[in-house]
């Protein structure tokens, strides 16, 4: 080596150190703001530190390879620069703005040079560093996480910035909040972030450095590449970041004379070294690895997607085929159902032994609703008789009705397959749409399947629980097990629970719920009770488990596992994010299946924000307790495919049946972009049973309609004559929202007769600084692009002006409540947006907020 080169090698430090602080001060004297006078040095160091290691390099066979640098320059523009140095550091450096100005304690000198103020500053983040630095080295759940750091077998400068994001923001936890919260400056800030950077970026480089003295104070290349030894042993040492005074002080320093640094890195030679593997290879289980769970997991998905394309390439051949000609299915459907009940008591009753065709069964059997069916339900419940069908139900669907007194909806055994077939095929559309939903663990919440049993020793239970029931068996294995938490009849509890169930899971990729303001509810009380909810995840209990009924807790607690790697995960979110979303408990989500149409289309929106971009949410179908009419066979809501296989459908025109007008129509016979009421006829004894519920055809598979819900048949209100439907009142708040800003949670319109005029009740997702009387005569003047009888009637004052309420937070779940309370089944809840006041029987008045001006 030359004395040329032996001489700049104890000079390109401290000269590069000291240039980059005379530059931070002089732009910031000059007026530069604080990223520019902290960023401008950086970068000009850092490509003086790339040149030199290209003409002075300390080992030629640390030269990166072309992998190396996409690597590491992946780490260094995410985790380091925007994850969170580009990012996080504006948002702190305003954030400490604020609390310089509010500070209120003396702990800090803020009176100090700024100089002095750094330097104490690298002096107590080095210490809180050092001590955090030697536990990832010691505890095993901290080096799964640090062990990114130390994979590199080359220091050069790049892999500077090879951290995982999490170790990142454990690294954030003690480099600005206690020193935001004592209200330093954000120049002081600036100025430890600069020594920070520059002494990283060295003592990583791949340069020919000699530090002397200074070995002694500050945390130099010398030290720095013992501290990466691959021996572990050996790399116990030189735990300092920018200083190397808290090694001396505690007897970690090591720089040997006589000896010379051979191999770095770690000891686990297949050790992914890639961007992508290294961000999940901290959570996978290393013993897991050893008992072969991962390669069993791994092995059910390969099954699944090979069940899931058997079953979508067997009923898309099916469907397509069948599509073609949809009547030639449904009048041959329509006739075996008349010709296996001809001797049950309704078919006697209406003759079917002289059915022949359609238009004979319109002529005998009338549409009706259940009170029609219900002496016939009754009899078969409470006499055995064969009185809707001649099979008997094996099982009931119970649901609320509209008498108070419940449906109890009968299902057969054959009827039961016949559900089976549709769930597997819409799971296997769903893998279609989604696979990755697949690879995970999948939340589905619904209401039991059993819940009691009838005086003829049948039971019954929710039709959401039946379908779930009948999802393929290879899916099931990867249910979040809640069939004990669903059975609890405290909806608080029971909601909690489930929640504490599903956050021992980090892998969950999937949820299906009917209702999308259950995923809402669930999120919300996850706020409220986060601590908890991470020390029962650790300790693997449950802090209500006294209200758990006593028969239902020995299966909870068998579930309860402690987890403390996920508690820890859960506190580092709770320390770093402002208020946690759906997405932050369960990152690698990526579907959720719900009601995404009529007036469930309101939570969406707000669900949509819970949810990172890449999760999709998918349309459920239009199914009740009565029918699972459709599945959805595209990743958009107006692909329900109709299952005119299973069920005889007739429609009715809307507009015709509420004039009076009730004539019904086969599939063959619908129109593109026209709303229709559903009538159907079951093979478990529903004839010509009107639904209540609106469809609209969006589209055609060949000659088949494709439908989508658009509301209950009640969300139609009437006061001079506008016909205001709860279609255009939820597209018209919609909008006026979204041009806002906002989201809705629930929408309430409530036609007041006496008044003449609509009261709009409105729940957002967080409280609006829109004047409520704006928004207003926002919604109202979409209404009247809508609907123009409406624009009509409040052109003439025939109808008052539009009156709108802010409603104060939970008021939609409030709703929700008392209808469970008044008896309608909470999981097959459907919020109708729109309703006469007289008829409304909940005091919405009391949930609206105190500023409505």
């Amino acid at each position: 080596m030359t004395k040329s080169a032996k001489f700049l090698s104890y000079v390109w430090y401290p000269v590069s150190l000291t240039l980059a602080v005379m530059l931070f001060g002089a732009l910031l004297s000059r007026g530069s703001s604080i990223p520019v006078a902290l960023y401008v040095p950086i970068v000009l160091v850092g490509l003086l530190i790339v040149t030199l290691e290209q003409w002075f390099p300390y080992r030629l066979d640390w030269r990166p390879r072309s992998a190396d640098v996409k690597s590491d320059a992946a780490f260094l523009g995410i985790v380091q620069i925007f994850f969170p140095k580009m990012l996080a550091i504006l948002a702190v450096l305003a954030i400490s703005e604020r609390t310089h100005a509010n500070a209120q304690n003396d702990w800090w000198p803020h009176e100090w040079p700024l100089a002095a103020q750094v330097i104490l500053m690298v002096l107590a983040v080095d210490f809180m560093r050092y001590w955090v630095h030697r536990a990832c080295h010691r505890f095993m759940l901290l080096w799964r996480l640090h062990e990114v750091h130390h994979s590199p077998d080359i220091l050069y400068s790049l892999n500077v910035g090879r951290f995982h994001p999490l170790e990142k923001i454990l690294h954030f936890v003690f480099d600005s909040i206690p020193f935001l919260l004592l209200g330093v400056e954000p120049q002081v800030l600036a100025g430890y972030a600069l020594l920070y950077s520059v002494n990283g970026f060295f003592q990583h480089s791949n340069i020919f450095l000699r530090y002397g003295w200074l070995n002694y104070f500050v945390g130099s290349a010398e030290t720095h590449r013992w501290h990466h030894a691959k021996d572990p042993k050996t790399a116990s040492c030189n735990f300092g970041n920018t200083t190397i005074v808290w090694d001396l002080l505690f007897g970690t320093w090591y720089l040997p004379k006589d000896k010379t640094l051979d191999q770095i890195g770690i000891m686990n030679a297949a050790y992914p070294k890639d961007f992508r593997s290294q961000m999940v290879t901290p959570f996978r289980s290393r013993k897991a690895l050893l008992q072969g769970k991962t390669l069993r997991e791994e092995i059910g998905n390969v099954l699944v997607t090979l069940y899931a394309q058997y079953i979508t390439l067997l009923q898309s051949r099916r469907i397509v085929a069948s599509s073609g000609n949809p009547m030639a299915v449904q009048n041959a459907l329509l006739l075996r159902i008349i010709r296996e009940n001809n001797n049950s008591l309704f078919g006697r009753q209406h003759k079917f032994e002289d059915i022949d065709n359609y238009a004979d069964f319109a002529r005998q059997a009338p549409v009706g609703d259940y009170e029609t069916l219900r002496p016939y339900v009754d009899a078969e419940i409470e006499r055995n008789e064969k009185a809707l069908t001649c099979e008997p139900p094996s099982r009931y669907a119970r649901t609320s009705g509209t008498s108070g007194k419940p449906k109890d909806i009968p299902i057969t055994a054959s009827y039961l397959e016949a559900l089976r077939r549709i769930q597997q095929t819409a799971v296997a559309y769903q893998h279609k749409a989604c696979p990755e939903a697949f690879s995970g663990s999948i939340l589905a919440i619904t209401s039991p399947a059993n819940e009691g049993v009838l005086s003829n020793g049948k039971s019954f239970g929710s039709a959401s629980g039946t379908v779930s029931e009948n999802t393929p068996a290879l899916v099931r294995e990867k249910f979040v097990p809640l069939a004990a938490a669903l059975t609890i009849s405290d909806s608080r509890v029971k909601y909690l629970l489930i929640l504490r169930l599903a956050l021992a899971r980090r892998d969950i990729t999937y949820i299906c719920t009917a209702n999308p303001t259950t995923m809402l509810t669930l999120v919300k009380l996850y706020r409220e009770h986060e601590s908890i909810m991470i020390d029962d995840v650790e300790t693997g209990k449950f802090f209500l488990a006294d209200k758990v009924p006593p028969e239902v807790w020995p299966v909870i607690e068998s579930h309860l596992a402690a987890c403390p790697q996920r508690a820890a995960e859960l506190s580092r979110l709770q320390a770093t994010t402002v208020e946690r979303r759906i997405a932050d408990l369960w990152p690698m989500l990526r579907l959720v299946v719900t009601w995404t149409c009529g007036s469930a289309g309101i939570a969406v929106q707000a669900l949509r924000r819970e949810l990172h971009l890449r999760t999709r949410i998918l349309e459920l179908g239009y199914l009740s307790s009565e029918v699972h009419a459709t599945f959805t066979i595209g990743r958009r809501a107006e692909t329900g495919m109709p299952t005119f296989d299973t069920y005889f459908f007739e429609f009715a025109e809307r507009e015709k049946w509420d004039r009076g007008e009730h004539e019904c129509f086969t599939l063959d016979r619908l129109r593109k972009g026209v709303d229709y009421y559903v009538i159907v006829t079951t093979p478990s004894g529903l004839y010509r049973y009107f639904m209540n519920d609106v469809v609209r055809v969006t589209g055609f598979l060949r000659r088949t309609p494709l439908l989508k819900f658009v509301q209950k048949g009640k969300g139609v209100t009437n006061i001079t004559g506008e016909k205001l439907y709860e279609a255009q009142v939820l597209a018209a708040v919609r909008e006026a929202m979204e041009e806002a800003g906002h989201a809705t949670r629930f929408v309430m319109m409530l036609a007041d007769e006496q008044a003449y005029c609509y009261r709009l009740y409105v729940e957002a997702d967080v409280i609006p600084a829109l004047v409520v009387t704006a928004f207003a005569n926002a919604v109202e003047a979409k209404l009247m692009k809508l609907n123009i009888e409406y624009q009509s009637k409040r052109e003439s004052d025939r109808l008052g002006l539009l009156n709108a309420i802010w409603l104060k937070p939970g008021a939609g779940e409030a709703y929700k409540h008392f209808c469970v309370q008044q008896g309608q089944r909470e999981g097959q809840f459907k919020t109708v947006a729109l309703a006469y006041r007289r008829e409304f029987h909940f005091d919405i008045d009391a949930h609206a907020g105190e500023n409505q001006s």
